[in-house]
């Protein structure tokens, strides 16, 4: 009971756990500014719940039989293992797009974060955070003038009869707009008199398909065009 109540007024330890509430949500609410589905209140409760079960396997570690092995460490392991099904749910895929991957490496960060905040080594933890931040950040000018290629797909239903014609035609217009075609899938139906073409193409990021479609969807025989 003396130890509980020690550790109970012990302000290290509330200062670690402030600490971890600060700088998780610091990286939460960039998070939370950007409409992503972890946000604010879910970095704070990953890094706030990694650090005070580090801080309570410290408590243990040190108060315990000096006989019993514990090892601290372990589980450190346990919450950087066990905090990747959390990031997974914050991963979505959206046709050829997949979101979330940064939002999933930051809940991976602040369970990190919260580990180095309950072990107490406070400058790493506030240069961790101030790196990530620059980053998430700053960073996203940076990528905006990358050359970053993107990928997309094309659906185009078209006569039988006119299909040499039309897709000659179409390569020449994907061309001619910037795109490269990567693949080419193919299905025809000739109950309907149609074929069904099926592209994937690469462009480069900030080009839009829509001057494209409309060019495609102008040519006689072209029945559906979409992207």
């Amino acid at each position: 009971m003396d130890f509980e109540f020690i550790w109970l007024i012990d302000t290290s330890i509330l200062f670690r756990l402030v600490l971890a509430v600060l700088l998780g949500g610091a990286v939460g609410m960039e998070r939370e500014m950007h409409g992503r589905p972890a946000g604010f209140r879910t970095h704070i409760v990953v890094c706030l719940g990694a650090a005070m079960m580090i801080v309570g396997s410290e408590f243990y570690q040190n108060h315990m039989n000096p006989e019993t092995v514990f090892d601290p460490n372990r589980m450190a392991a346990g919450i950087i293992t066990g905090i990747g099904f959390l990031g997974a749910g914050a991963i979505m895929r959206e046709e050829n797009m997949v979101r979330g991957l940064t939002t999933a490496g930051c809940i991976w960060f602040v369970a990190g974060l919260g580990i180095v905040i309950g072990k107490g080594l406070f400058p790493l933890a506030l240069w961790g955070t101030l790196l990530v931040l620059i980053m998430l950040i700053f960073f996203r000018y940076v990528e905006s003038w990358m050359s970053v290629e993107n990928y997309g797909e094309m659906f185009i239903r078209m006569n039988l009869d006119s299909y040499d014609s039309i897709k000659n035609q179409c390569a020449e217009i994907i061309r001619d707009n910037g795109f490269l075609v990567q693949e080419t899938r193919y299905r025809v139906d000739r109950t309907q008199n149609e074929v069904r073409l099926e592209y994937v193409l690469t462009y480069s990021k900030g080009k839009s398909q829509e001057e494209l479609l409309m060019a495609i969807s102008r040519l006689e025989g072209i029945r559906e065009v979409s992207g």
